[in-house]
C-alpha cells in the first residue's frame, strides 16, 4: 500500500485522470442543480409531485403512481425542507450525479482514459442532464441498473442487489432498460460466446473460481426493496406502488407515445459531439473494435429496435440509448489520445485552428439560410462561400499532408472539429436543461411547458393581499381545467377548490377558467387571459422552421390558455370606495 508524504502539496499527487473526473463531476452538478426552481412543474411531473405533497401532509394517496422510488424521499424533502419546484426536482439531480461516478469505480477494468472520457459524456449529455432536472424518477431507473451492472462486475454483490432493488421502485422505465439489456446480453453472448470473456473482467478471479453469490445479490434486492419502498415501514402501498410500475409498463405496450420523429430529434439533435465519435469508432469495423464498442454497438441496435416497435415510448426512455453512445464516443477518444500524444502539438494545434475556424465559417454560412436572416440576394453567395470553404479544407489536407504528413493533417481536423462539436453539445445541453431562452421549444424538458404560471401565481397572489391580508387567502374556484400543473401551482391557495361546474348563485372571489369559456356571473367579473400550455407545432414546421429550430431552438407554438376571473368588488378601487 502506497502512501503520501503529509508535506507533499496536494495537487502534485493529483492525477490528470482525477483532474479531469473532478472537473466532469462538477460540471454535472452544475448543470443539473443550479435553475431547479426556474422552470414551473409540467402536468406529468406535478402528477407525481402532488402525490409526494399529500403523503408530506400526512393525506391519504389512494392510488400510487408506480414511481416510489421517487414519491418516498421526496414526501420526506417536502417535509422537511417545504414543498417547492427545487425540492421536486432535488432527488433527480442527486441521482443523476451519482450516474457520473460509475464509469470512474470501474477504471481498472474499462482504462482509466476511456472510465474518464465516459464519465465526462454522461456529465455534460443533453438528455441526462434534462432527465436529471425532471421531478420523475427516470433518473433513478438508470442509477439502479447501471449501478447493478456496475458493482455486479467488481464483485460487490450486496450494492449489485440494492441497485436494483432501486431500479425496481423507478417504475416504468426500468423495465424498458431491463427488456434492453437483457436482449442485449442475449445478442453478445450468441455473438461472441461469453458476456464476460468478451469483456475481460479479471482472468485472476476467474480461474481462482469466482463465481456470482446470487443468495448475497438476493438478500440485498430485498432489504432494499422493503426498506426503500415502504419508507422504513412508514409507507407499506409503496412496495403494491413497485408492481404498478410493472403493470404501467405493460400497459404501454397498447397505449400510444411519442412518435418516431420527435425521438429521432431527441435522439440525434442534441448529440452531435458523440454521434460523431461514435461514427469514427463504427468506420474502423467490427473486427477492429474493443470489446466495450462492440457491446455499445449492440446495446444502440437493440435499444433503437424496443423503442420502434414500443408503442407507449416516450422522450426520457432515450436515456437507455445515450450511454452506449457515449460509450462509443469514449472508445473513440481513449483511442485518439494515444495517436495525439505521438504528434508534434504546435503543428496540431495550428492545422486544429484552421479546421475550427473553415467549420466556424461554413455554420455562419448555414445560418444565413435559416428565415429572418435570408436575403434573397444573398442566396448564391452563401452557396458559393460553402463550397469555398469545402474546397479550402480540402486543399489544407493536401498541404499539411504534404508538409507535415498525413498523420497532422487527420489528428488536426479531428481536433478541430472535436473542439466545434463540443461547443454545440454544450449549447444543446445548456438548452436542453431549461437554462436557455426557449424553454417551450425542445424535446427534452417539461412538456407541455406552463408558460405564465409564474405570473398567475403573483396576479392571485396581489388579489388575495388586497381582499384578505393575506397572499394565499382568497377562495377560488377552478371551473373544467384538469391540469396537475395547476392543482400544483395552486397548491399553496388553501381556499382553492376544482370543481366540474359552479353551483347556482355561486360567486366566489376568483374563477379559473379555460379559455373558451365564460361563467354565467361574467357581468360581475373581469378576466384576464394567461398561457398556460405551450408546445412547439412539429407537424407544421416548414423547412426553414426546422433549420431554425436546429439552431436557435425557435419554434411555432401551440399555446392553450386560461382565463382567471376576478369579482368586480375584489379590485382596489373598489374596496376604497367600501371602505368608511
Amino acid at each position: 500500500m502506497s502512501t503520501i508524504p503529509a508535506d507533499q502539496p496536494w495537487h502534485q499527487t493529483l492525477k490528470w485522470e482525477q483532474g479531469v473526473f473532478l472537473i466532469a463531476l462538477l460540471l454535472g452538478g452544475i448543470l443539473r442543480f443550479v435553475g431547479l426552481d426556474l422552470n414551473p412543474l409540467s402536468d406529468t411531473e406535478a402528477r407525481v409531485a402532488l402525490q409526494a405533497y399529500a403523503l408530506a401532509q400526512g393525506q391519504s394517496v389512494p392510488d400510487w403512481v408506480g414511481q416510489p422510488g421517487y414519491l418516498i424521499p421526496t414526501a420526506v424533502a417536502f417535509f422537511l425542507v417545504g414543498a417547492h419546484e427545487a425540492t421536486a426536482r432535488f432527488w433527480p439531480a442527486v441521482w443523476g450525479l451519482l450516474v457520473i461516478i460509475l464509469p470512474w469505480l470501474l477504471r481498472n477494468r474499462l482504462g482509466r482514459p476511456l472510465a474518464i472520457f465516459l464519465a465526462l459524456g454522461l456529465a455534460l449529455d443533453a438528455g441526462l442532464v434534462a432527465t436529471s432536472r425532471l421531478a420523475a424518477a427516470d433518473s433513478l431507473a438508470l442509477l439502479g441498473v447501471m449501478g447493478f451492472i456496475t458493482f455486479f462486475w467488481r464483485g460487490e454483490w450486496y450494492l449489485a442487489g440494492g441497485a436494483l432493488a432501486l431500479g425496481v421502485l423507478s417504475g416504468s422505465s426500468f423495465w424498458v432498460g431491463i427488456l434492453i439489456l437483457l436482449l442485449t446480453w442475449w445478442l453478445w453472448r450468441w455473438v461472441n460466446g461469453s458476456w464476460q470473456n468478451g469483456l475481460t473482467l479479471d482472468p485472476q478471479k476467474r480461474e481462482e473460481g469466482h463465481s456470482v453469490s446470487w443468495k448475497k445479490v438476493g438478500l440485498a434486492f430485498l432489504v432494499t426493496l422493503v426498506a426503500v419502498g415502504s419508507g422504513l415501514g412508514a409507507f407499506w402501498r409503496g412496495l403494491g406502488a413497485a408492481a404498478t410500475g410493472l403493470a404501467e409498463f405493460l400497459h404501454g405496450w397498447s397505449s400510444e407515445g411519442v412518435s418516431l420523429g420527435l425521438m429521432g430529434m431527441g435522439l440525434i439533435i442534441y448529440q452531435p459531439l458523440g454521434w460523431f465519435l461514435a461514427l469514427l469508432q463504427w468506420l474502423r469495423g467490427w473486427r477492429r473494435m474493443p470489446a466495450l464498442a462492440q457491446v455499445a454497438t449492440l446495446w444502440l441496435g437493440i435499444g433503437l429496435l424496443v423503442l420502434v416497435v414500443y408503442p407507449g415510448r416516450q422522450v426520457s426512455h432515450l436515456v437507455w440509448l445515450l450511454v452506449p453512445v457515449w460509450m462509443l464516443a469514449a472508445s473513440t477518444l481513449a483511442q485518439a489520445i494515444e495517436h495525439l500524444a505521438q504528434t508534434d502539438w504546435i503543428k496540431l494545434v495550428v492545422v486544429a485552428a484552421g479546421y475550427f475556424t473553415l467549420v466556424g465559417y461554413l455554420w455562419m454560412n448555414i445560418e444565413g439560410f435559416v428565415p429572418g436572416n435570408l436575403m434573397p440576394q444573398w442566396v448564391w453567395v452563401r452557396w458559393l462561400a460553402i463550397l469555398g470553404v469545402i474546397l479550402l479544407g480540402i486543399a489544407i489536407g493536401l498541404v499539411v499532408s504534404w508538409t507535415w504528413g498525413l498523420h497532422v493533417a487527420r489528428q488536426g481536423l479531428f481536433l478541430g472539429g472535436f473542439v466545434f462539436l463540443s461547443f454545440l453539445t454544450f449549447s444543446a445541453t445548456w438548452q436542453a436543461a431549461g437554462l436557455g431562452r426557449a424553454p417551450s421549444a425542445q424535446v427534452w424538458g417539461p412538456q407541455p411547458y406552463p408558460a405564465e404560471a409564474d405570473l398567475l401565481v403573483k396576479t392571485l397572489g396581489d388579489v388575495s393581499e388586497w381582499t384578505t391580508g393575506r397572499r394565499d387567502a382568497i377562495d377560488i374556484r377552478v371551473v373544467g381545467v384538469d391540469s396537475p400543473a395547476l392543482r400544483w401551482t395552486l397548491r399553496h391557495f388553501y381556499n382553492a377548490q376544482f370543481v366540474p361546474v359552479l353551483t347556482p348563485m355561486e360567486t366566489p372571489s376568483v374563477i379559473i377558467t379555460p379559455e373558451t369559456a365564460i361563467p354565467g356571473v361574467s357581468a360581475l367579473y373581469r378576466g384576464q387571459d394567461f398561457v398556460w400550455r405551450e408546445t412547439p407545432s412539429w407537424s407544421l414546421f416548414l423547412p426553414g422552421e426546422w433549420l431554425s429550430w436546429i439552431i436557435y431552438r425557435k419554434a411555432p407554438l401551440q399555446r392553450q390558455g386560461v382565463i382567471v376571473w376576478v369579482r368586480t368588488d375584489r379590485f382596489p378601487q373598489v374596496l376604497s370606495l367600501a371602505s368608511p
